[in-house]
């Protein structure tokens, strides 16, 4: 039965490689919405065109990017995947209270998951973490310039084990941008976690600070594949 994931939490709780874990165990396709937009802003090709060097400057600096940008690409990517009968996991979106329940004009991402999946079927994870670890993690987190794998904070090595890139520190983990990040978290994305529990969607808090893999074990429990 397919189905569709959110997983929340402050930066550098983990949020992308729990939905890669998903993806790499149960088939998911992870649709990392903040990978693809830093792949379209940092696009050389993309230097004239003003809208996206505008989304750039926001994202270069920990800010969100457009809410209507952001949405058009999830709410397609979303479709999509789901008409070709797949499961999707999300790490951190949506972004903001607009992006998940859009306006008079404009379906949120949520009432579009729930249109392709079925309410049943679309569950919301919360990673938790303190603000002193995610400074940490981040200051410390590469990733890699080819196919753009985290590698942990602890690991010596500095080279990709998968594909052997080597790694580069991104410009949304500088210390000062991260503050920026959490700041935009608790603003952001508290407001569209009350919305969702005011809807009736199942919402898991999990505890983020332990090793991924135990972290992995928790979340297939509480969405049912484990």
């Amino acid at each position: 039965m397919k189905q569709a994931v959110i997983i929340y939490g402050p930066p550098g709780s983990g949020k992308g490689t729990q939905a890669e874990l998903l993806a790499r165990k149960f088939g998911f396709i992870h649709f990392d919405t903040g990978r693809y937009i830093e792949s379209v802003v940092h696009d050389s090709s993309n230097r004239k065109n003003k809208i996206i060097q505008r989304e750039k400057k926001n994202f270069d600096t920990g800010k969100l990017c457009a809410p209507a940008w952001v949405l058009k690409i999830t709410a397609d990517e979303a479709k999509r995947i789901a008409n070709s009968q797949m499961s999707i996991v999300f790490s951190g979106s949506p972004r903001t209270i607009f992006e998940a329940f859009g306006d008079r004009k404009n379906t949120g991402l949520i009432e579009t998951l729930t249109a392709l999946y079925g309410k049943k079927n679309v569950s919301v994870i919360k990673l938790n973490i303190h603000d002193q670890s995610s400074m940490k993690r981040n200051s410390a987190r590469l990733v890699c310039s080819v196919c753009g794998l985290p590698i942990l904070a602890t690991a010596k090595n500095r080279h990709c084990s998968l594909c052997g890139g080597a790694f580069r520190r991104r410009t949304l983990d500088k210390p000062a941008v991260i503050k920026v990040r959490l700041k935009e978290y608790a603003e952001r994305t508290y407001p569209i976690l009350a919305g969702l529990k005011k809807l009736g969607f199942k919402i898991f808090p999990v505890n983020g600070e332990p090793a991924p893999y135990k972290i992995h074990k928790v979340i297939a429990k509480k969405i049912g594949l484990d």
